[in-house]
């Protein structure tokens, strides 16, 4: 059987696709047809949902990658935004509809001051159409049952930077409308919805407004610059050399090498011994993940540093890898 590769692809999602389209769109070029049955199956999966608004950088992880998913989902992230003053809809987005209209009184220089106030550590409530779970279920599909939103609780966000890049202020618009809209560049914490921060910027200036244009163009060390487009994940020739492999993943953690015998305990389930655990603590401190790499290269394990009991170093490995060089 050939071998399918493992490993994180970097996507530029284009507008009006759901992220889960892209993700089945890389299963299906990476492993058409039915999979046997039997086999470990192949999955693809991705760390950190765009809105179908959006467009830009999505990580896909595929094969064993999955795995990795928890330790990406974490990264900051960067974002140009487009945001509409003076109506606002119900998904704070474009793509929902309008439920209120207000006159917009602020001027562009208010508009630039009030950005200081979303910069720094912020308490945001998210969208009630989010993809954020309530008794294990997405609110999203909660609102497209009918169901009446449930009421979100407030999340400590952090917006490191948030920069306007152009405003076009009472300019005129299609139908005599007249258009008051923001481009605006931010680095934020993972969890942050810049949704939410359309909405509440509006309110700040003491009208309403929604998003209207989005793009991710950095997570973590990745940038979209480097991203396959969307429509070249059906070319399985364009997508296998565009695939970073698991061990390259998690670049910022620290790589500790690992004998042949080493790693095959970790994959057999033994634990570290204390030789690999005294060398990853000299590469490392504590709380740190590191990746454990065999002496081909492969990822085995993601590991994290603790202290034992005794004083001594002890490590973890919440993911532990299969050998890739065989599909699964």
């Amino acid at each position: 059987m050939e071998a399918r590769p493992h490993g994180l692809l970097l996507v530029d999602k284009p507008r009006g696709v759901s992220s889960h389209a892209v993700v089945a769109s890389a299963l299906r070029t990476l492993c058409p047809g039915r999979q046997p049955r039997g086999a470990p199956r192949y999955r693809c999966g991705h760390a950190g949902t765009l809105d179908p608004l959006a467009t830009g950088l999505l990580l896909v992880l595929c094969g064993a990658a999955t795995r990795l998913s928890t330790f990406l989902l974490g990264h900051d992230k960067t974002y140009r935004a487009t945001v509409s003053f003076g109506t606002s809809t119900d998904t704070l987005d474009a793509d929902g509809a309008t439920d209120a209209a207000a006159p917009v009184a602020a001027s562009a220089a208010d508009l630039a001051a009030a950005l200081a106030g979303f910069r720094g550590d912020l308490l945001q409530v998210p969208p009630v159409i989010s993809a954020l779970k309530r008794d294990g279920v997405p609110l999203y599909k909660r609102a497209r049952r009918g169901e009446a939103p449930p009421a979100a609780a407030a999340r400590a966000v952090r917006i490191a930077s948030l920069e306007l890049v152009a405003a076009r202020w009472g300019v005129p618009g299609p139908g005599g409308a007249t258009i008051h809209e923001a481009d605006l560049v931010l680095a934020c914490s993972a969890g942050t919805y810049v949704r939410s921060l359309a909405r509440d910027l509006a309110l700040a200036l003491g009208t309403v407004g929604h998003l209207s244009a989005l793009r991710r163009e950095r997570v973590g060390p990745f940038e979209v610059a480097r991203a396959l487009p969307a429509d070249m994940m059906r070319d399985a020739r364009a997508v296998a050399a565009a695939m970073i492999p698991s061990a390259l993943a998690l670049p910022e953690s620290p790589a500790v090498g690992m004998t042949a015998g080493e790693a095959a305990d970790l994959r057999r389930g033994l634990p570290p011994g204390a030789a690999l655990a005294a060398r990853a603590a000299a590469a490392a401190g504590p709380g740190g993940l590191l990746r454990l790499l065999a002496p081909d290269g492969d990822l085995v394990a993601v590991a994290r540093l603790d202290e034992a009991a005794d004083g001594e170093p002890a490590l973890r490995t919440p993911a532990v890898f299969p050998g890739t060089t065989t599909s699964g």
